[in-house]
């Protein structure tokens, strides 16, 4: 657990990452306005495929291919991967994080966002990035034969480093423009089919990849996992931010409450996703789900989980990206979340 981190209070919102915009203006126009106490840089992937959040990290993946036509990225195994490889191990090694940037075409909002930091002059000390994680990357990108790259030993191998590095490379960026933390996010939407039929995968080599992501940074690091997966895996990581849809899947979150407490007894914190990234928060009030969360913190609690820990520690955010909706039910996303917030900060501040 990484000390000295904890810059902003219990019941702080944040967001997943994508938003539904193709300004990016204006998606920082709205995230800076109800996300200042940890405001997230926006992926918008309605741009272009080049913002889809695999693509939006391929540069600098070994044998990695962007096809904008079919609107897919793979990685081309055949002659020259060697090199690649090799080229990459080198930047690694050396530290060079430049070799690793993600580019403006790739990431306009990170750019817009990294602006608004430098005029803000510090109003937003602490900030939140995100960086697909490794697992879901390496299973969803494939090779020529669309054999997930995850299943080729040095491919994978190779794949980590470039993440943990593109990490590394985005909290400089960041910090350089004027934040004071960076809070680093690994989403893993595909954790959902690890331990299934579909999906060959040894819990330690997730425990390995995330670790070593979460290595490549100096400030605290979270994973997002919108389902529902072994959450006991992701509580022996090293990660100190477990975000989780709290809307559709606290059942099955309280189903842990021994590995829950543990990361909350070495500093840790849940982010709670309990606003619904669908037209289903329209049926939803600020009330109703203060309502919701109370009943996910008895569960625990009832369980043996610290009450206060939970109620200290705790961030909200959407139960997960907001590029689904339209732009108006963003902002109303967001208006209901700060709402909330406001309600929990009042009943336990």
């Amino acid at each position: 657990m990484k000390e000295g981190w904890v810059a902003f209070d219990a019941f702080a919102m944040s967001a997943i990452g994508s938003f539904p915009h193709v300004d990016a203006e204006a998606a920082c126009d709205l995230i800076l306005t109800y996300l200042d106490e940890l405001p997230v840089w926006p992926q918008l992937p309605h741009r272009g495929f080049q913002e889809n959040m695999y693509a939006q990290y391929g540069e600098g993946i070994p044998g990695a291919v962007l096809d904008m036509v079919v609107r897919k990225i793979w990685c081309d195994t055949g002659e020259g991967l060697l090199a690649e490889v090799e080229s990459a191990y080198q930047d690694y090694l050396e530290g060079n994080t430049g070799a690793f940037a993600i580019s403006r075409d790739r990431a306009e909002g990170l750019y817009v966002f990294a602006e608004r930091l430098r005029d803000g002059a510090g109003k937003y000390p602490v900030v939140k990035g995100q960086v697909t994680g490794p697992i879901s990357f390496g299973l969803t990108v494939g090779d020529e034969n669309n054999r997930p790259i995850l299943y080729n030993e040095t491919l994978a191998d190779a794949m980590v480093k470039v993440l943990a590095m593109k990490a590394r490379w985005m909290e400089g960026f960041l910090k350089a423009a004027g934040a004071a933390e960076v809070v680093t996010f690994f989403d893993e939407p595909y954790l959902v089919s690890v331990g299934s039929a579909l999906v060959s995968i040894d819990p330690e080599q997730v425990i390995g990849a995330l670790n070593e992501c979460a290595a490549a940074v100096s400030g605290p690091t979270g994973v997002h996992c919108c389902g529902n997966t072994d959450w006991s895996m992701l509580t022996r990581t090293n990660i100190d931010i477990l975000n989780f849809d709290a809307y559709e899947f606290m059942e099955n979150v309280a189903l842990y409450p021994e590995d829950i407490q543990a990361l909350l007894a070495r500093g840790g914190r849940l982010a709670w996703g309990l606003v619904p990234n669908n037209e289903a928060y329209r049926k939803e009030t600020a009330a109703s789900l203060a309502e919701r969360f109370e009943a996910g913190v008895d569960l625990l609690a009832g369980r043996g989980v610290d009450r206060a820990l939970l109620l200290e520690r705790c961030i909200i955010t959407p139960s997960c990206g907001l590029d689904g909706v339209s732009v108006e039910d963003a902002k109303g996303v967001l208006r209901l979340m700060r709402e909330l917030s406001g309600t929990l900060k009042e009943r336990y501040a």
